[in-house]
């Protein structure tokens, strides 16, 4: 008797929970009409279709599927696999290579035509419905209410969904940016004075330049806000999924695709004004010189005191210096130092040449994280009843406090202060539970990625030996793929740079259990426990 695997998914946390319950009763009775026995059963909830990627579930069935774990696998329909053509057509692909026979409750055996058909109407079924999310938002927008996000200044209108009021306490910290940046002052200086009154910020702990200077493409940061002149702008950007790795990304959209509408009641500044701010942005942003930054640590230098970036802050006879952009920005960080780029450029790569000179240095911490691991999630399993209790309980309570919203037995405000919580809690506790399900692999240690990445640090060395030349993408992704940041610890003048290097496996184990970072210092030394 052949062996199924059973799949299961349903979207959005919006959708009924028991959904997959019901998909898994339907395949089980499916595998005993063809006469196969459910050896293996995989679910997903609350997760997309249209990517591979953030699916455990799915992950590890394929990863089941490569060890021969079953022979059939039985979906409802093609669309709880993937509602994307391509991805469907590589997990179709991959099976079939290994005699795996995919098998629908809606479709039966599918064959290579009918993987194509089910993969071109399930994208088309997803696109549209994001079509008709769009048009119902566009409605929304000419209506005159907010389709979403939240501006600092405002709050939504208990019972009233997309209505906004102004927050008059948020409003008179706008006006008071907008007058004294017209008056000259700049928008650090203006951060550092917010963070010395205790105001706080938009978001985060601490106010800071780019939340005053925004992106004048995006249309976001107080100075570039038009809501603040009355306006509201929806459509400026659009978000879309990075094939290769799933994640979402923000794209700017063409201005004649923007909706803009009139919203006198929730103007903050006076148009004299506002338009005096855009001039003096518009003036300083046309003079300011193109910068582009191709150093192999861009975007990687971390402050040892805030935790906040640095940025290049111009150059000398020694060559261009970097410095904490909280400090620059804010000045709420204590580290004013000035370090030279390429200085901390030879250190980092001299003391990856030394580190991987040795791979028995690395196999060590591998053992050591899969042994934490490992540690980690038999605590984790302990608790799994009571995780699953509490996590019904809480899905339970959302539930109940959503009913009473809808027969009115609540006020919305008091439902918007319990449900966040209550969601929070579901979140935890769904995360910890899908942590503990995942399989304990071990870990397989990859001498040839290490011999790569060697030989990418021997040659980025000699790239930066030779002024000028500019590192090719191929070495700086693997390079990139390695290292996840280099801190720069505060130090006083003459004193010698120390770094610490923080790193992902990414490049020495499989990709689906590498989340832990390294930590590299004087050697590579294993991680403790608890870290």
């Amino acid at each position: 008797m052949k062996r199924a695997a059973i799949y299961a998914r349903y979207s959005t946390d919006l959708q009924n929970d028991k959904s997959v319950e019901d998909q898994i009763r339907l395949c089980e009775s499916h595998a005993a009409r063809i006469g196969a026995t459910v050896s293996k059963i995989f679910h997903d909830r609350a997760k997309s279709g249209a990517s591979m990627f953030g699916r455990p579930g799915l992950s590890h069935l394929m990863q089941e599927a490569d060890k021969g774990g079953f022979d059939i696998l039985i979906s409802e329909s093609p669309d709880r696999v993937s509602r994307d053509i391509a991805d469907l057509a590589h997990i179709h692909k991959t099976l079939k290579f290994r005699d795996i026979e995919m098998n629908c409750v809606n479709g039966g055996v599918l064959d290579t035509m009918q993987i194509g058909m089910y993969g071109v109407v399930g994208q088309m079924q997803r696109e549209e419905g994001a079509k008709k999310v769009k048009r119902g938002m566009v409605g929304v927008v000419r209506s005159g209410r907010s389709a979403g996000g939240k501006a600092y200044g405002y709050e939504p209108v208990p019972g009233k969904p997309g209505e906004l009021c102004i927050v008059e306490a948020e409003a008179e910290v706008i006006r008071r940016i907008f007058k004294q940046y017209v008056s000259g002052l700049s928008a650090r200086m203006m951060a550092g004075a917010l963070n010395d009154d205790g105001i706080a910020p938009p978001r985060g702990t601490k106010w800071n330049a780019s939340t005053i200077n925004g992106n004048g493409a995006r249309g976001n940061g107080i100075i570039r806000n038009p809501i603040y002149d009355g306006r509201l702008v929806w459509n400026r950007v659009r978000m879309v999924k990075d094939p290769s790795t799933g994640k979402r990304i923000s794209r700017v959209n063409d201005a004649s695709e923007h909706e803009t509408i009139e919203v006198p009641h929730l103007r903050i500044v006076d148009e004299q004004l506002f338009q005096a701010a855009q001039q003096r942005k518009d003036r300083k942003e046309h003079h300011m010189p193109l910068v582009r930054n191709r150093r192999i640590l861009s975007g990687l230098l971390r402050c040892g005191g805030c935790g906040g970036g640095l940025a290049i802050i111009g150059a000398d006879r020694s060559g261009p210096r970097v410095m904490c952009s909280t400090n620059r920005e804010s000045g709420t960080c204590n580290n004013s130092g000035r370090y030279y780029i390429e200085k901390i450029e030879q250190k980092v790569l001299s003391t990856l040449r030394m580190q991987f000179a040795d791979t028995e240095m690395v196999k060590a911490y591998v053992e050591t994280y899969e042994e934490e691991t490992r540690r980690v999630k038999t605590d984790i399993r302990r608790n799994m009843a009571s995780m699953e209790r509490q996590l019904a309980e809480a899905k339970q309570a959302i539930t109940r406090i959503v009913e009473k919203v809808a027969k009115g037995l609540i006020e919305d405000e008091d439902a918007a202060a319990i449900l966040p919580g209550l969601r929070q809690e579901r979140d935890r506790l769904a995360a910890d539970i899908a942590k503990a399900e995942q399989p304990s692999n071990v870990i397989e240690f990859y001498p040839v990625a290490v011999r790569r990445f060697k030989d990418n640090i021997e040659k980025l060395t000699e790239i930066l030996a030779t002024a000028g030349e500019i590192p090719d993408a191929d070495s700086m992704l693997i390079f990139r793929q390695m290292i996840a940041s280099v801190i720069i610890e505060p130090r006083k003048p003459g004193e010698d740079y120390v770094i610490e290097i923080k790193g992902f496996l990414s490049g020495l184990i499989e990709p689906d259990l590498s989340a832990v970072p390294v930590v590299a210092g004087e050697g590579l030394e294993p991680p403790t426990r608890g870290l």
